[in-house]
């Protein structure tokens, strides 16, 4: 097992990597573009980098939208790649199914949620060169620690706030990740995959307008850091146990489906 893993991590850890987390940190830019130029130019204490991270949390269209996007650049359509180049018989044949199924998911969901945690500390880390972590509208406006948007912990410890966006960016990436490669075994097309969390993210947000889900119940608001539970330890480990669930799952039906098609044989040609 570590052998295939190793393997299989090599081939995740490629160029498209650091162009992912690029993407994930102007997807967080982008939705104060304006504001963030502003900043860079005018030098005015106002400016903090706890602004940018929150406004992209609240309502932030990149964020929302295009960011999960790259968490499938480093490994989700992999499969996609193997089948079109027909090389998922030999493959098996050297690694085993189930091993083959369990190993692809597991790198896939990582390198997904690597890539947005690293993005994210990578852009708060350049922010904080030139801005404060807080300013001191939001110093003053701090109440408690369950504050709206974490922002007691920017205040007060904002170290761990950088720790608490870079897990909330990893479980976010690795549903993604894990959801794109799940829907890599019923298309054969690379961009279809890559663009699913697209897709899947406007379906989330819309389903849970349309249910009228308040902001507790509703897993997509946690991982951007919109909505807290009681407190920030709180919100992470909820969002912790929600997220490993869902992985385990989705990665369960994966590796199941993956082996019946391969015993089938309707993974071993492209279509």
């Amino acid at each position: 097992m570590s052998r295939v893993f190793i393997n299989e991590w090599k081939r995740a850890i490629n160029p498209s990597v650091i162009l992912a987390v690029i993407g994930v940190g102007f997807c967080i830019c982008f939705d104060s573009w304006n504001d963030l130029l502003s900043a860079m130019q005018s030098g005015n204490d106002v400016w903090c980098v706890y602004y940018f991270t929150s406004n992209s949390a609240f309502g932030g269209m990149c964020r929302s939208y295009i960011l999960p996007v790259f968490a499938t650049f480093p490994f989700a359509a992999s499969f996609c790649e193997e089948r079109n180049s027909r090389a998922v018989a030999y493959i098996v044949s050297r690694e085993g199914m189930r091993k083959y199924g369990a190993v692809k998911y597991i790198v896939n969901a990582l390198a997904g949620g690597m890539v947005v945690a690293a993005g994210t500390v990578l852009l708060i880390l350049l922010l904080r060169m030139k801005l404060p972590m807080t300013s001191g509208y939001f110093e003053t406006s701090v109440f408690n620690a369950a504050d709206i948007l974490h922002k007691w912990l920017a205040v007060y410890h904002p170290v761990r706030y950088l720790l608490l966006e870079a897990a909330l960016g990893f479980m976010r990436g690795m549903i993604w990740a894990g959801a794109a490669l799940f829907v890599s075994l019923y298309v054969t097309d690379r961009l279809v995959v890559i663009m699913f969390p697209f897709l899947g993210s406007y379906v989330v947000v819309r389903v849970s307008q349309i249910l009228s889900l308040a902001d507790n119940w509703r897993l997509d608001h946690i991982l951007i850091g919109r909505t807290v539970i009681r407190d920030s330890g709180h919100t992470v480990m909820i969002a912790a146990i929600i997220s490993g669930i869902l992985v385990i799952l989705l990665g369960s039906c994966f590796t199941k489906k993956l082996v019946r098609g391969l015993k089938d044989g309707i993974f071993y040609e492209s279509k």
